[in-house]
Formats: structure tokens, sequence, C-alpha cells
């Protein structure tokens, strides 16, 4: 039997509220595949639940998502399924670093760090630092799949080309089956 948290990460139903003026690029700055992402994340923009271990978080596809897919999010995936330690940073809705450390025998050690000032219902960790150990398969294996089933998402809305998705998601193919990642 292990000790492993549990990790997972979600779309929930969408909202129908958005916060902001829609993004927009007046000077011309952004690729055809930057700016498809953020009107993708803006008009699409849903809740986004995170459980690891007895933690639950609650992002949006924007601002919080769009950002870390443009922190180019599927390379840090396979920099993780290497061995390599990430950081993955939700600076808006809820202020937290998931800082995820590789460890020997699929394990994952992950540190939450809170930062900033909160209300109290955002989310439920009651002090500014927890750690936790997780499955790497688990956890490479929750993300990949949540970051292939936005960009599909975005393909079949007409944000993004075929050749762009498949562009994005390249770092995801170098990744070991489920079962080969240790």
């Amino acid at each position: 039997m292990n000790n492993y948290s549990n990790f997972t990460i979600q779309l929930e139903a969408p909202n129908g509220e958005q916060y902001a003026d829609p993004p927009e690029d007046s000077l011309g700055e952004l690729s055809h595949f930057e700016l498809g992402l953020k009107l993708f994340c803006f008009e699409c923009d849903r809740p986004v639940s995170i459980e690891i271990g007895e933690e639950k978080l609650k992002v949006f596809l924007d601002p919080d998502i769009c950002m870390l897919l443009e922190d180019e999010l599927p390379k840090k995936i396979s920099e993780l399924s290497q061995g390599n330690p990430i950081n993955i940073e939700f600076v808006e809705s809820v202020c937290m670093t998931l800082e995820l450390h590789p460890l020997a025998n699929d394990k994952i050690s992950c540190n939450l760090k809170r930062f900033g000032y909160l209300s109290p219902n955002q989310f439920t960790i009651k002090s500014r630092n927890k750690h936790l150990e997780l499955n790497k398969t688990q956890v490479i294996t929750e993300l990949k799949g949540f970051v292939e089933q936005l960009i599909e998402m975005a393909l079949n809305g007409g944000y993004i080309t075929a050749d762009e998705k498949q562009e994005f998601l390249m770092p995801l193919r170098e990744i070991a089956p489920a079962s080969a990642i240790c």
C-alpha cells in the first residue's frame, strides 16, 4: 500500500460570467496561436477544480490556466516526466505555487506555497505552506490529459489550427506511456 495523496485537475461547467474585456492585439504582436488561445480561454471561461490530497483549489480558465499555457505547460510536464523539478504558479485566483520535485520510486514531492492575501472561501489550505507526496504517474497523466483536452477544445472551436495544436503538444509526445513512467 502507498501513502500517496491524490491529484486531479478537471474542468467544471461554464459559469457564463466574464470579469474582463476580451483579449485583443491592437499592435499585432501575438501569433495566431497566442491570440487564439487567449480568446478560447476568455470566451470558454469556466472554473477548474484541482484536488491535491485533501486540498481543493478553484482556479479559472481565464486567466489562471491561460497563463500556464502561455508559460509552455506542455514543456514543463515533459520536464517533470524526465525527472526535473517544475513550478506551477497560480498568481491570479489563489496566489499559490505548486513546487513539484520528482523523487525515486515514482514519487513526487509537492510543496504548496501560498502567497499574498486570500479570502477564506477561496480554498481550504489552512497554513501558508504544505507538503504532500504524490504519485508521479498520476500527476503526469492528469496534467497531460488536461492540456490535451483544452487544446482539442480550442481546435474544435476554431481558435487554433491543427498544425498549431500539433506543435504546441509536441513536448507531450516525448513522454513515455503511463506504464513506463518511473
